[in-house]
């Protein structure tokens, strides 16, 4: 299938590595150009090599503010629009209520949160500027089912849910798509921190995935590209589950 991307610009957040960099390679195998960022310009150089010609990079933090801004407004004078966005900005740290502070609070809000409004605001206005604008935020099964040790994502990530819900609406004017992808276990850098508590916790999760196995990158970044992509143009305020059925709620 024609996904129509080609040429399409895609700004992709932090894609050096793991879930980003497999939207980021996605996109551009279907002939987008790519624009990724990240805090590791040495990671990110490799990245951008691995991803070929039709790729660039900016270092920013996107916990910071002013780290947004300078990345869109370096993006806005080279390019006169963006076809999508792609909201990744990794996942806050594990650990129980009794053991995160007020400050391990504030950081993670501002990275799982705050990071995703700062981008839609800053991009909104070259988003507009394309004929098929969408956003595509990366969440997590922990919108829907609680992760054990993840209290920080299980109380923030929802909340970036109910800003793409309110936006389906608030957006729908400037012809700009929203929807959410919320992986499973996909087998990345930050699975492998989770499961280091435990040496039987791959073994055990692969258990309760009805698949038997977890994800892999390649299986996740395909589907971002398509909900990226023209063809879904009438998916719009959608959440959807790419976790091998390992979430079993109705809803």
């Amino acid at each position: 299938m024609d996904l129509n991307l080609t040429d399409r610009i895609f700004l992709v957040t932090a894609a050096s590595r793991g879930l980003g960099f497999s939207v980021a390679k996605a996109l551009s195998d279907e002939g987008a150009k790519v624009i990724i960022c990240g805090r590791s310009e040495d990671s990110l150089k490799k990245a951008t090599s691995m991803l070929g010609e039709r790729a660039q990079y900016y270092v920013a933090d996107l916990s910071k503010q002013e780290d947004v801004k300078k990345l869109v407004g370096n993006i806005s004078s080279q390019m006169l629009h963006l076809d999508g966005l792609f909201v990744n900005a990794g996942g806050p740290p594990p650990g129980t209520f009794s053991a995160l502070s007020d400050d391990d609070w504030k950081r993670a809000i501002d990275l799982t949160l705050m990071s995703a409004v700062w981008l839609t605001r800053e991009t909104r206005p070259l988003l507009k500027m394309s004929d098929s604008p969408s956003i595509l935020y990366s969440t997590s099964i922990s919108v829907k089912q609680p992760i054990d040790n993840l209290l920080l994502s299980n109380a923030i990530r929802p909340a970036v849910i109910g800003m793409m819900r309110t936006l389906a609406t608030e957006l729908a004017s400037d012809h700009i798509r929203v929807n959410a992808v919320c992986p499973g276990y996909i087998y990345t850098e930050r699975v492998e921190e989770i499961m280091s508590a435990s040496k039987s916790a791959e073994e055990s999760i692969n258990a309760k995935i009805p698949l038997g196995r977890m994800g892999k990158p390649d299986e996740f970044g395909p589907v971002c590209a398509f909900l990226l992509s023209p063809i879904s143009s009438y998916i719009h305020g959608a959440l959807l589950l790419v976790d091998g059925g390992l979430y079993q709620g109705m809803m």
